[in-house]
């Protein structure tokens, strides 16, 4: 193994992974950014890991053991480990974990990461998962389509996504409740299902929750509605579909629920803060 090279876990189902090999050149301690859909058995037992992982928790619930002590991990945990650490974390059976992470080089853990509050061994929240996720997207995206502009604004992402996880981070869950299994369970499914997911109606009718209860738990643990959520998640694939050039304006509205492609552009432009039909122009 060099210096920048990582074994992946054979117990993942799917996965997208993207390389940056200009992370020397640039001074980046980042040179790796993945995300990952884990098996039912996936477990992960370390004691001598080279480098630093900063991991991102979107769906799925378990666990993670560092020094005799277990956290639990769901949706919007974020948590980071790297050398000279023991521990071990695991996905429940029938959660399995869908999660996003960034690999580090270097003898410590990278400044920015402890500048964000992410000191090793101790999982975090994040308040608001959405945001944070389009951001881990189009780190992605540039890491597996570069060009000339890709080191910085994959620096510029890495700065920004730091920001929003020090904005939105809250201290360690260790019990989740009922309501906090209900506020994982919808996010998860707004993360997988957002496309066929036009209404509050149809959250509710595919989670089993009222339309109530789900806006009450996403009051206390997100903070905007569920259908907020779920218009953000449509807007940010869309942005990226758009992005990819394979796709108009009116088959990525149909492609997201939209039956009129003006409603789209306008629910667009206020999401994203600019027009869907500008989004390929360099």
């Amino acid at each position: 193994m060099d210096s920048r090279s990582l074994e992946f876990s054979p117990q993942i189902e799917s996965a997208r992974y993207a390389n940056f090999p200009w992370a020397e050149r640039t001074g980046s301690d980042v040179f790796m950014a993945g995300y990952e859909e884990c098996a039912p058995d996936y477990r992960i037992k370390r004691g001598a890991f080279p480098f630093w992982i900063l991991e991102f928790v979107v769906g799925g619930i378990g666990f993670f053991k560092e020094g005799g002590q277990r956290q639990a991990l769901g949706h919007g945990s974020i948590f980071c480990y790297g050398p000279g650490m023991e521990f071990e974390f695991w996905n429940e059976a029938e959660r399995p974990f869908k999660k996003y992470f960034l690999v580090a080089g270097g003898a410590t853990c990278p400044p920015g990461w402890l500048a964000a509050g992410l000191f090793y061994g101790k999982v975090r929240q994040i308040k608001n998962v959405a945001s944070v996720v389009t951001i881990f997207d189009q780190i992605l995206q540039e890491g597996e389509a570069p060009d000339q502009q890709s080191p910085a604004i994959t620096q510029s992402l890495q700065e920004l996504l730091l920001a929003l996880i020090q904005r939105h981070q809250g201290i360690g869950a260790k019990v989740i409740s009922g309501s906090r299994k209900a506020y994982e369970l919808t996010m998860e499914l707004l993360q997988r299902d957002y496309r066929q997911l036009n209404s509050l109606a149809d959250l509710a009718a595919r989670t089993g929750y009222s339309a109530e209860y789900l806006c009450r738990i996403f009051r206390k643990y997100h903070g905007d509605s569920p259908y907020q959520v779920l218009t953000q998640r449509k807007m940010t694939a869309a942005w990226l579909m758009l992005r990819d050039g394979h796709f108009q304006v009116n088959s990525v509205a149909r492609e997201l629920g939209y039956e009129d492609p003006l409603h789209f552009s306008r629910v667009f432009r206020r999401i994203m803060r600019c027009a869907p039909s500008s989004v390929g122009e360099r």
